[in-house]
């Protein structure tokens, strides 16, 4: 037994393996407050019509938001289950998960109002920008295991991890709040009025 197992009813459970879970699945417990507060914020029957269709609306997006990110809790399940071992595994499927999700919300999902606007297009971006930092960071494990780079940490696994935590907490902020955290909807705006 190291440092890092403990006794629980007899069986040796590994605290790395389930601190690696809990952190991994942070975010989707996360979106899942976030589902449950704008579930809420729709059953407030002293507002308007209105502004509760205007509710709904975000709270469609944040449940597929939530179903996205939960999809993968099953899809690790089974790969660890059938001890399944990919040099792809799991930032191919993380990668996919979030083009189909931007795909399902831009070509499936209606959404009319602005709240629901903005928080579309707040998760559009930080999903994109997530693939990328995923496709990135493929790449480069692909390089390494095909040995032509060294098997070594340097800064864009620092980016990376930065990168995905802030993106993922920005789509979580935005579904929570419903306003221009960042002025992204500003920004828009503004190069708009520039190319006119």
């Amino acid at each position: 037994m190291n440092n890092y197992d403990m006794v629980y009813f007899g069986n040796y459970i590994d605290l790395d393996l389930v601190a690696g879970f809990l952190s991994m699945h942070l975010v989707t417990w996360l979106l899942f407050l976030v589902m449950l507060t704008n579930y809420v914020k729709t059953s407030n029957v002293h507002s308007s019509s209105a502004k509760r269709a205007e509710r709904k609306e975000v709270l469609k997006v944040s449940v597929l938001m939530f179903c996205s990110y939960a999809l993968m809790i099953p899809i690790e399940y089974l790969v660890t289950r059938f001890d399944f071992s990919s040099h792809y595994f799991p930032y191919t499927v993380y990668f996919l998960l979030d083009l189909f999700t931007v795909l399902f919300l831009c070509f499936v999902m209606r959404i009319r109002s602005e709240k629901g606007q903005l928080c579309k297009r707040y998760i559009v971006f930080g999903l994109l920008c997530n693939s990328a930092l995923f496709t990135l960071i493929q790449i480069d494990l692909l390089l390494m295991y095909s040995q032509y780079k060294t098997m070594e940490p340097w800064w864009f696994w620092s980016v990376f991890t930065i990168g995905i935590n802030f993106f993922d907490g920005l789509i979580i902020i935005v579904l929570l709040i419903n306003k221009d955290v960042v002025w992204l909807e500003r920004s828009n705006n503004r190069w708009k009025q520039q190319l006119h």
